[in-house]
């Protein structure tokens, strides 16, 4: 069957102003949800409790109001309550203890969650203009039970809306494109694994394509029994993959057209120029004033440690993107599951006061970063940042301690690299962080996998990255940590900032720590990934139905 496309086939698949109406091509029938009358007791003796709080606030003065005036406001384990702080920008900070202002900042965010499943839903559709997705009450029982958020998924809408858009005029767009990489990764998968879920059993292919193969089947076993039968695909490089712009005008026709025979067969060295060429891969360095490119500055982007890219819209669950030039699907990484062997792990919590750390920022870690070809590799985040130290080791205390072989090829002369920057490759314990006020994260090969244990040490946090990773809706800049550009020339500049303002960066550490200690949990990223698979299976099913449909006419 031949399908048309539409009037607005030349408009970007993602519109830049209101958005669309999705799909409806199903209903979906949900148990109500239990009245639960001694919460909204609760939540009601809480909004009168703060009330008061604010009262004597505003009466006496914040100076005046000791942390535990607010001790008070009830806390139940599903869902804390408290005053939304977040919506006060101009009033960051309610009371003195930075402590108890984080925990507040996070007690608003489960706040202002849904309560009922009617709720859910109707916050759902209304974000997306289409009903939930089948098992959405399964899903929505399991987030309540986990106590995860309900309703700010909003990276998850976003990287599914354009297929949903092409399934309005090809309900098999999505299916077929899947289909054609299975094909592929017959004789080749190129790094990529295909899992299916059948009868609430995860089975994993017979060759297992990447380095998380062995916990995969252990995380989504969590809530497999809840999803339906599905086969979807995973990458297995840190970096992605999908490299389409959904902004450009005309990316609609431009999805439907299939431009490569072989599909994840992109592989230049250097990528530099081949990214410059395709339309949203010409990075902004900054969001705000005059455009400046930070490719130049971003290993990834001047020469990727690995490629196998595609230009064609293909649907893939990848772990970090850059947006608008990639479309690739994000999900939690297992660096994030505190129950995985691949997180970080710590000997002992941060046992140093924040006034008795030192005032430096301290970054170590590896020459990750891109393929080195000549100099080339000057231009590296991380080499770029031991420079910098060598220039201010008063603030700067920087060191690259392994070299990574892998990424010297032909044109890279390995003894002088190690030399000028004295690789010894002795590694240093996590735990000398502690000591420090401030640390740096920076990309590696692609995201760097230690962010979130960076953000529960106790110092405070300063991001130079280039990418996306599904928490970025929830770790907002300025207020959980301190972004850095990607080629960190205001690092000092934000560091100085910090030193003149103890309280503020006191602050915003505590925010930092205290999100990550509540929100990103291993239960959050079973929810988080819960979601993305029942929105990948809604895909699935449509095209199953508009087969069916066709074979009944």
């Amino acid at each position: 069957m031949h399908y048309s496309e539409d009037d607005n086939a030349d408009t970007p698949l993602l519109p830049a102003t209101s958005p669309e109406a999705g799909l409806n091509t199903y209903s979906i029938r949900l148990k109500p949800w239990p009245k639960r009358h001694p919460r909204l007791i609760v939540a009601l003796v809480a909004a009168l409790s703060f009330s008061v709080a604010l009262a004597v606030i505003a009466r006496h003065g914040r100076k005046e109001i000791d942390a535990s005036a607010l001790s008070h406001i009830p806390t139940p384990n599903s869902t804390r309550i408290g005053p939304d702080v977040d919506e006060w920008p101009d009033r960051p900070n309610l009371v003195d203890d930075p402590v108890v202002a984080a925990r507040l900042s996070v007690d608003a965010l489960f706040a202002r969650q849904s309560f009922t499943i009617k709720q859910a839903m109707a916050r759902y559709s209304l974000k997306t203009g289409q009903p939930p997705p089948p098992n959405y009450d399964k899903w929505f029982e399991f987030a309540r039970e986990k106590s995860c958020l309900i309703d700010d998924y909003d990276q998850i809408h976003r990287d599914f809306k354009p297929f949903y858009e092409l399934a309005q005029n090809d309900p098999h767009f999505f299916q077929r494109r899947l289909d054609i990489a299975f094909d592929m990764m017959k004789d080749n998968p190129k790094d990529m694994s295909n899992i299916e879920i059948k009868d609430g059993e995860v089975l994993m292919p017979e060759v297992h394509a990447n380095a998380y193969w062995d916990t995969w089947p252990i995380t989504i076993g969590q809530f497999a029994s809840h999803l339906p039968d599905m086969t979807f695909i995973m990458n297995g490089h840190d970096q992605p993959r999908v490299a389409f712009n959904c902004r450009e005008p005309g990316a609609r026709s431009k999805a439907l057209d299939l431009v490569e025979q072989n599909p994840f067969s992109e592989s230049p060295h250097p990528t530099s120029d081949w990214f410059y060429k395709l339309p949203g891969c010409d990075i902004p360095l900054s969001p705000e004033g005059f455009f400046a490119s930070a490719n130049e500055d971003s290993a990834f982007f001047t020469s990727t440690a690995k490629t196998e890219f595609t230009i064609d819209l293909y649907p893939m669950l990848s772990m970090a993107k850059i947006g608008p030039c990639f479309a690739d699907i994000l999900f939690p990484i297992e660096y994030y599951y505190d129950r995985s062997w691949w997180s970080g792990k710590v000997a002992y919590p941060n046992n140093i006061e924040w006034k008795d750390k030192k005032s430096q920022i301290y970054w170590r870690g590896s020459s990750t970063g891109g393929q080195v070809f000549g100099s080339n590799y000057r231009d590296f985040p991380r080499f770029k940042l031991v420079e910098l130290a060598r220039q201010h080791s008063d603030l700067v205390n920087a060191a690259i301690t392994s070299f990574s072989d892998e990424l010297c090829g032909s044109e890279c002369d390995r003894e002088a690299i190690i030399e000028e920057y004295n690789i010894t490759g002795q590694g240093a314990p996590r735990e000398d962080e502690y000591a420090y006020k401030y640390l740096l994260d920076v990309d590696g090969n692609a995201f760097s996998g230690r962010y979130l244990g960076l953000l529960r040490s106790g110092s405070l946090v300063f991001k130079a990255t280039v990418f996306e990773e599904y928490f970025n809706d929830w770790l907002r800049p300025f207020e959980r940590y301190i972004p850095v550009l990607p080629d960190l020339s205001d690092l000092l500049e934000q560091l100085e900032w910090a030193m003149s303002h103890d309280d503020e960066a006191q602050l915003i550490q505590e925010r930092g720590r205290e999100i990550s200690q509540r929100l990103m949990t291993d239960a959050q990223n079973d929810c988080y990934f819960f979601l993305v698979l029942l929105e990948w299976a809604r895909l699935q099913e449509i095209s199953r139905n508009a087969t069916l449909h066709e074979q009944d006419s």
